[in-house]
Protein backbone atom coordinates (compact mmCIF):
# COMPACT_ATOMS: atom_id res chain seq x y z
CA UNK A 1 0.00 0.00 0.00
CA UNK A 2 1.63 3.59 -1.28
CA UNK A 3 0.80 6.35 0.88
CA UNK A 4 0.79 9.83 -0.60
CA UNK A 5 2.15 11.96 2.10
CA UNK A 6 4.08 14.82 1.90
CA UNK A 7 7.67 13.24 2.69
CA UNK A 8 8.31 16.52 4.63
CA UNK A 9 5.34 16.85 6.65
CA UNK A 10 4.09 13.03 7.25
CA UNK A 11 1.49 14.77 9.53
CA UNK A 12 -0.05 16.87 7.45
CA UNK A 13 -3.63 16.44 5.91
CA UNK A 14 -2.70 18.42 2.19
CA UNK A 15 -5.93 19.77 0.01
CA UNK A 16 -5.09 20.16 -3.88
CA UNK A 17 -7.80 22.62 -5.66
CA UNK A 18 -7.53 23.29 -9.49
CA UNK A 19 -9.57 23.59 -11.89
CA UNK A 20 -8.45 25.30 -15.17
CA UNK A 21 -4.78 27.10 -14.98
CA UNK A 22 -5.44 27.54 -10.98
CA UNK A 23 -3.94 24.93 -8.60
CA UNK A 24 -3.82 25.30 -4.71
CA UNK A 25 -2.14 23.02 -2.63
CA UNK A 26 -2.61 23.91 1.58
CA UNK A 27 -2.62 22.34 4.49
CA UNK A 28 -5.30 21.88 6.26
CA UNK A 29 -5.00 20.41 9.40
CA UNK A 30 -3.33 17.47 10.50
CA UNK A 31 -3.93 13.15 10.01
CA UNK A 32 -5.62 11.71 13.40
CA UNK A 33 -4.10 9.22 15.60
CA UNK A 34 -5.26 6.78 18.08
CA UNK A 35 -3.89 7.91 20.94
CA UNK A 36 -5.11 11.13 20.58
CA UNK A 37 -8.66 11.33 22.15
CA UNK A 38 -8.54 15.33 22.19
CA UNK A 39 -8.09 15.46 18.31
CA UNK A 40 -11.13 12.99 17.79
CA UNK A 41 -13.10 14.57 19.60
CA UNK A 42 -12.67 18.33 18.19
CA UNK A 43 -13.40 16.99 14.67
CA UNK A 44 -16.65 16.54 13.07
CA UNK A 45 -18.69 13.08 13.28
CA UNK A 46 -18.32 12.53 9.36
CA UNK A 47 -14.02 12.73 9.38
CA UNK A 48 -14.62 9.98 13.02
CA UNK A 49 -16.73 8.25 10.51
CA UNK A 50 -14.73 7.88 7.56
CA UNK A 51 -11.65 7.86 9.48
CA UNK A 52 -12.97 4.73 11.25
CA UNK A 53 -13.96 3.28 8.03
CA UNK A 54 -10.72 3.28 6.35
CA UNK A 55 -8.19 3.09 9.31
CA UNK A 56 -5.33 0.95 8.40
CA UNK A 57 -3.10 -0.72 11.82
CA UNK A 58 -0.26 0.88 10.53
CA UNK A 59 -0.65 4.38 8.49
CA UNK A 60 -3.84 4.99 10.45
CA UNK A 61 -6.02 7.49 9.01
CA UNK A 62 -3.80 8.49 5.82
CA UNK A 63 -6.54 7.85 3.19
CA UNK A 64 -6.03 10.13 -0.20
CA UNK A 65 -8.13 9.87 -3.01
CA UNK A 66 -8.00 11.85 -6.41
CA UNK A 67 -10.13 12.11 -9.44
CA UNK A 68 -9.24 13.93 -12.52
CA UNK A 69 -11.73 14.68 -14.81
CA UNK A 70 -11.90 16.16 -18.48
CA UNK A 71 -11.96 15.62 -22.03
CA UNK A 72 -8.61 14.32 -23.54
CA UNK A 73 -7.33 13.31 -20.20
CA UNK A 74 -3.77 11.22 -20.61
CA UNK A 75 -4.94 8.86 -17.50
CA UNK A 76 -1.41 6.70 -18.20
CA UNK A 77 0.47 9.65 -18.00
CA UNK A 78 -0.93 11.43 -15.11
CA UNK A 79 -0.41 7.99 -13.43
CA UNK A 80 3.37 7.95 -14.68
CA UNK A 81 3.55 11.43 -12.88
CA UNK A 82 2.12 10.87 -9.59
CA UNK A 83 4.04 7.18 -9.56
CA UNK A 84 7.24 8.68 -10.03
CA UNK A 85 6.42 11.63 -6.78
CA UNK A 86 5.83 8.75 -4.11
CA UNK A 87 8.45 7.98 -1.99
CA UNK A 88 11.41 5.23 -3.40
CA UNK A 89 11.28 1.67 -1.40
CA UNK A 90 15.16 3.13 -0.09
CA UNK A 91 13.78 6.84 0.75
CA UNK A 92 10.64 5.01 2.40
CA UNK A 93 13.38 2.73 4.51
CA UNK A 94 14.99 6.21 5.88
CA UNK A 95 11.63 6.50 7.96
CA UNK A 96 10.12 9.27 9.51
CA UNK A 97 12.82 11.73 10.75
CA UNK A 98 14.86 10.54 7.10
CA UNK A 99 11.62 11.79 5.16
CA UNK A 100 11.13 15.14 7.52
CA UNK A 101 14.75 16.45 5.93
CA UNK A 102 13.40 16.59 2.59
CA UNK A 103 12.54 19.47 0.74
CA UNK A 104 9.11 19.89 -0.01
CA UNK A 105 8.20 20.84 -3.21
CA UNK A 106 4.94 21.31 -3.57
CA UNK A 107 4.18 23.71 -0.17
CA UNK A 108 6.01 26.84 0.25
CA UNK A 109 6.36 28.40 3.94
CA UNK A 110 3.53 30.38 3.44
CA UNK A 111 0.80 27.31 3.30
CA UNK A 112 0.51 27.53 -0.66
CA UNK A 113 1.77 27.46 -4.01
Amino acid sequence: MATSRLPGRPDSVVTWRTAGAHLELAEAGRWLEADDPRAWAAVSPRRRTLASWFWHDYYGERRNEIVFTGVGIDARRIRAALDAALLSDAELSLGRDGWTSFTDPLIDSAGSR
